[in-house]
C-alpha cells in the first residue's frame, strides 16, 4: 500500500516537472527576448510602446509616454555631457547641432543652463561669436568676389572700348605672358561683344585665334565663327574686285572708287590696299578732293597697322601721285608750248625725240624702277594731248613711217 502511493506521488512529481519545462519553453524564453528586444532594439521598442500604449489604464499611459521619458534622459545626459567638456569642444558640436536641429539645440541650452548657468553663458556667448564671424566670413566672401567680378567686367569693358590696335597687342602679349589670363580666355571672350571678337580674331595670328575659338563653347564657337567666316569673305571680294580695278580704264576707276557712292572708306581702303601703287596713284591723281584721299590714306595705314604690316604703301602711293602730277604739268606745259610752234619746226622735233628711247627719268616705288620715261614717251604724251587739228597739221610734215609709228604708239592705251 505504501509503495503505491510512493508511485503515484512520483507520477505527480513528473507531471509537475513537465509542466514547469513546458512554461519555461512557451512563456518565459519567449518573454526574455521579448524583453531584451525592448531594451535593445529602437525599432522594436518604438513598435512594442506603440501596441501597448493601447492597453486600458494607467499601464497603457505608461507605455505612449516611454519614447517621451527616455528622450527627456537623452538630453539630460548629453546636457551634462556637453557641461563636462572644454567649452570649444562643446561649442563645436552645439554649433552643428543649432544647423541641424533648432528645436534640440533650444532644449539642450535649456538643461545646461539648470545645471550650470555661469558655463552655458560662456558657452553661448562662444557661439554667437562664431557665428558672427561665419557671417563676417561671408560677408568678406561676398564682397571680394563681387569686386573680382567688377573688376573683371571692367577689364573686359576696357579691352572692348580700347584702341583695337592695342587691344591686339595686349592680348597677344598677356596670352604669351600672363597665364591667368590664358587660363581665363573662354571668360573673357564669352562675356565680350561678339562683333569686337571677330575683329580681334581677324587681326590676331592664327595660332593665337585657334586657341582663343576652341576655349569657348561650342554654340558660342559657332556664332563666332560664323561671323569671322563673313568677315574674311568680304575682304576676299574686296580684293578681287581690286584686281578688276587694275584693269579698267582710269576713267571708270575715277568714277566707281573715287568715291563713297558705291562703296564706303573701309571698303575703299580694302580695295585700294590690293591695288598696285601705280594704279592707285593714277586714280587719285585725277580726284581734286584733297580730304577724300586723306581720309582714304588713313583707312589704308589703319588696315596695315592691324594686319602687322611695317612698310605703309601709302607713302609711296603719295610720292607717285607727285611724280604723275608734276609729269602731267609739264606735258601740259609743252602741249601749249608746241600748239603755238610751226608744225613744221614741232615735227622736226618730234621726229629727233621719237627715236630716243634711253630713260631721262624714272619713278621708283618701294626702291625699285616702276616706271621709266625717255624723250619718245614724252613726246607721245605730249601729242596725245594736243587738239586733233594741230596735230594733224603735224602730221603733214612728218615722214610716212614715222607718221605710220607715231600712229600706232598715239592708238595704245596712256597713262
Amino acid at each position: 500500500m505504501e509503495n503505491m502511493e510512493n508511485i503515484e506521488g512520483a507520477k505527480k512529481k513528473k507531471k509537475w516537472k513537465a509542466k514547469l519545462i513546458l512554461i519555461f519553453v512557451l512563456i518565459i524564453i519567449p518573454l526574455s527576448i521579448l524583453t531584451f528586444m525592448y531594451f535593445n532594439n529602437k525599432s522594436f521598442n518604438t513598435k512594442a510602446n506603440s501596441v501597448l500604449s493601447k492597453l486600458p489604464g494607467k499601464l497603457g499611459y505608461k507605455f505612449a509616454n516611454s519614447d517621451d521619458e527616455d528622450n527627456e534622459y537623452k538630453k539630460e545626459y548629453l546636457a551634462s555631457y556637453l557641461l563636462s567638456l572644454d567649452p570649444s569642444a562643446a561649442v563645436d558640436k552645439l554649433y552643428i547641432i543649432k544647423k541641424e536641429d533648432g528645436k534640440l539645440y533650444a532644449e539642450l541650452i535649456k538643461n545646461m543652463n539648470s545645471n550650470s548657468p555661469t558655463k552655458t553663458s560662456e558657452i553661448i556667448t562662444m557661439i554667437r561669436n562664431r557665428e558672427q564671424s561665419k557671417n563676417l566670413l561671408s560677408s568678406m566672401y561676398d564682397e571680394i568676389k563681387k569686386g573680382k567680378e567688377k573688376e573683371f567686367m571692367d577689364e573686359i569693358n576696357r579691352l572692348e572700348n580700347q584702341d583695337l590696335l592695342i587691344t591686339i597687342k595686349e592680348i597677344t602679349n598677356r596670352i604669351e605672358n600672363d597665364k591667368d589670363f590664358k587660363d581665363n580666355l573662354s571668360e573673357v571672350f564669352s562675356l565680350m561683344n561678339e562683333d569686337i571678337v571677330v575683329d580681334i580674331l581677324y587681326y590676331l595670328d592664327e595660332p593665337y585665334e585657334n586657341e582663343i575659338l576652341y576655349s569657348l563653347k561650342s554654340d558660342k564657337r559657332s556664332s563666332i565663327e560664323s561671323k569671322l567666316l563673313d568677315k574674311k569673305a568680304k575682304y576676299l571680294r574686296l580684293a578681287d574686285l581690286a584686281r578688276l580695278y587694275e584693269v579698267k580704264p582710269i576713267e571708270i576707276a575715277v568714277e566707281e572708287i573715287g568715291n563713297t557712292d558705291t562703296y564706303n572708306m573701309n571698303e575703299l581702303g580694302i580695295i585700294y590696299k590690293n591695288l598696285s601703287v601705280l594704279k592707285s596713284a593714277e586714280i587719285l591723281s585725277k580726284i581734286n578732293d584733297d580730304e577724300f584721299i586723306q581720309e582714304l590714306f588713313n583707312v589704308i595705314r589703319r588696315e596695315e597697322e592691324l594686319s602687322g604690316e611695317e612698310e605703309s604703301i601709302t607713302t609711296e602711293i603719295s610720292k607717285t601721285i607727285q611724280f604723275m602730277t608734276e609729269y602731267n604739268e609739264k606735258i601740259n606745259d609743252l602741249v601749249t608750248v608746241y600748239e603755238k610752234m610751226s608744225p613744221d619746226k614741232v615735227a622736226k622735233i618730234v621726229e629727233k625725240m621719237m627715236d630716243n628711247d634711253a630713260t631721262v627719268t624714272q619713278l621708283e616705288i618701294f626702291s625699285e624702277p616702276a616706271y621709266e620715261i625717255s624723250d619718245s614717251s614724252i613726246v607721245i604724251d605730249v601729242l596725245s594731248r594736243m587738239k586733233n587739228k594741230a596735230l594733224s597739221n603735224i602730221m603733214n610734215y612728218i615722214s610716212t613711217d614715222k607718221a605710220s609709228k607715231l600712229t600706232q604708239k598715239l592708238a595704245e592705251p596712256q597713262i
